[in-house]
């Protein structure tokens, strides 16, 4: 019963015209939102139950985007740069694949730093782990 309970804990998952609906305000191309809409529909059996892990990795996601805006705008302006010195004619063939993992990291650390400073995430990511690490002992 108890590992019921953990199954349970996703249970209250926005349904998927819900996600869809999401998914279709983000500022996104169609390409981007076609690759969204893809994982929404994954799904895997463990021990006889069907868990819908694409619905429940999209939710994680969508819910850490809104939690934690300063990583998710780290990222991107990680990325932005890492882009500008990848298209430098020459130089950027050289420190195009040096210096993007370093901006992407450097980015992503600085935008977790301001949101982690209370800790929310440690605690989000533990809730996801222990409904995986009930699912899985059914198996």
């Amino acid at each position: 019963m108890q590992d019921d309970a953990r199954l349970t804990l996703f249970d209250a998952l926005p349904t998927k015209p819900n996600l869809r609906a999401q998914i279709d305000r983000l500022s996104l191309s169609a390409d981007a939102k076609a690759v969204l809409n893809d994982i929404l529909e994954v799904v895997i059996e463990v021990g006889g139950r069907v868990i819908s892990v694409g619905r429940e990795i999209l939710t994680f996601v969508l819910d850490m985007m809104q939690r934690y805006p300063n990583t998710a705008f780290g990222l991107v302006v990680a990325l932005v740069i890492s882009t500008l010195i990848a298209s430098i004619p020459l130089l950027g063939v050289v420190l195009g694949p040096l210096m993007a993992p370093l901006f992407i990291a450097f980015g992503l650390a600085a935008g977790a730093l301001a949101d982690l400073k209370d800790g929310p995430l440690r605690a989000r990511v533990a809730q996801l782990e222990k409904y995986y690490e009930g699912a899985t002992k059914n198996a």
